[in-house]
């Protein structure tokens, strides 16, 4: 009866065990289940290491990317301060009247950094000077700049308030004459004007009419001008070794002119003042 009470008793015993491990078991599901649902709902809050970390910047490209990005300001700040990339040979092309160091001066590029250099800028200061007609600038690395020029070349000598001046073939003043002028030079006179300044003009059409006598005269006409004039009220005007004065005025109808100048000086005709300007030119014979 003993054996068979215990054996009752065990067996009550195994089946209370065996149904709570089973309750054990199904709270441990549920809590699994629950946090499970929890993490799909709030992500995972479990961050990845250092090692894999580096690992995923490796794998997408970005460490590499970043890399290169730090040398490139490594390079750019570089090539931006280093010396060596400042203007410090300077060329000048096709100047012959101004010297290297006036038209470089006149550029004021200085020790600029070559990247930083203007060219428009300095262009622009070298067309400041009179003598210069055009001018650009160029750049080569690592620290060369070449400036070209063309420059306005005198061609006759404008002679006013006692002083002779260089003028271009437009006119202007390029600078007072440093010395007497040669036996080819043309010296156009203006006997009433005062004194010049440098950029200032003066009558172009004048200075290509003075230009054409002075060549036509003797060689079409075998009349030497003793001097070439101008004045406000009559123009050009020629005076010859015999003491006659011409007047032409302006290139306008000039063939016409020349023609009746010749006309008289065939014909011997005495003056001491001829105008050639109005339509039916007239004159003054000596005494």
């Amino acid at each position: 009866m003993r054996t068979l009470k215990t054996r009752r008793q065990f067996k009550a015993t195994l089946t209370a065990a065996s149904t709570t491990l089973q309750s054990v078991r199904k709270k441990a599901q549920t809590r699994m289940q629950r946090t499970s649902g929890n993490r799909r709902e709030t992500g995972s809050q479990v961050r990845p290491g250092v090692k894999r970390s580096v690992g995923s910047w490796v794998a997408s490209g970005r460490l590499v990317s970043l890399v290169l990005f730090l040398i490139s300001i490594g390079v750019l700040v570089y090539l931006f301060v280093d010396p060596r990339f400042s203007v410090r040979q300077v060329e000048v092309e096709g100047n012959t009247v101004l010297g290297d160091e006036v038209i470089n001066q006149l550029a004021g590029l200085g020790s600029s950094p070559i990247w930083f250099v203007d060219r428009a800028a300095a262009a622009e200061r070298l067309l400041s000077n009179a003598y210069i007609e055009h001018a650009s600038v160029s750049l080569a690395m690592p620290d060369r700049a070449i400036i070209s020029v063309s420059e306005r070349r005198p061609k006759v000598r404008w002679q006013t308030g006692g002083q002779q001046y260089l003028v271009d073939n437009i006119g202007r003043v390029l600078d007072i004459a440093p010395d007497a002028p040669d036996a080819h030079t043309l010296v156009i006179v203006n006997e009433t004007g005062g004194a010049l300044q440098v950029n200032d003009h003066v009558d172009p059409d004048a200075l290509e009419l003075g230009q054409i006598l002075a060549l036509r005269l003797p060689a079409e006409l075998k009349l030497e001008p003793a001097m070439i004039g101008w004045d406000f009220g009559l123009g050009v005007y020629v005076r010859t070794h015999g003491s006659q004065t011409i007047v032409f005025g302006r290139t306008d109808d000039l063939e016409r002119k020349l023609s009746i100048l010749n006309q008289l000086l065939t014909d011997g005709t005495p003056f001491s003042y001829l105008d050639l300007r109005p339509a039916t030119p007239f004159y003054r014979e000596p005494g």
